[in-house]
């Protein structure tokens, strides 16, 4: 996928783990009028697969920005565990876009309905509007065994708390 537009590919974040979602909402004391969903993500930036069948990734953590986000739609349901279930980082499946069926909304960008399936937990959606996206690692690729960095030392977007 290519910010702000053209053609992509609805698999390019396909296992990618979410750490952490930030809604970036209007300040209107301060005339900030930004509207994005900023996700905490590890990317896996390549398969690195053997002649064995043995696959290794390049994994490195990244913020992935939607922008000019409208009618956002968040349905993840862990199930019911009686409260022996722990929370789960969400896995993505694939991320497509597909234009806006309501046309143009004034002279501004072109908008995108986006939707985000997700494998983890089953069945979890995250769907909204935006007029693009943006993606920036935040740390050079780690050729790893598994598809995400250790928690130990990634670099989060947002800290744990101490205490």
């Amino acid at each position: 996928m290519t910010p702000g537009g053209g053609d992509h590919d609805a698999y390019r974040w396909h296992d990618d783990t979410i750490y952490a979602l930030h809604l970036d909402a209007p300040d209107p004391d301060r005339g900030v009028w930004r509207s994005d969903l900023v996700l905490d993500i590890d990317h896996i930036v390549e398969w690195v697969c053997g002649a064995d069948g043995r696959c290794r990734f390049r994994v490195a953590p990244a913020t992935l920005v939607f922008h000019e986000v409208a009618d956002l739609r968040i349905a993840v349901d862990f199930g019911t565990s009686a409260f022996r279930g722990m929370l789960n980082e969400l896995s993505i499946d694939a991320i497509v876009r597909m234009p806006d069926p309501s046309g143009p909304q004034g002279a501004g960008p072109p908008r995108f309905l986006w939707r985000i399936g997700l494998t983890v937990p089953p069945g979890g959606e995250i769907g909204f509007g935006a007029t693009g996206f943006s993606e920036v690692l935040r740390a050079a690729p780690e050729l790893r065994d598994e598809q995400r960095l250790p928690a130990s030392t990634r670099p989060h977007l947002i800290r744990r708390g101490g205490g």
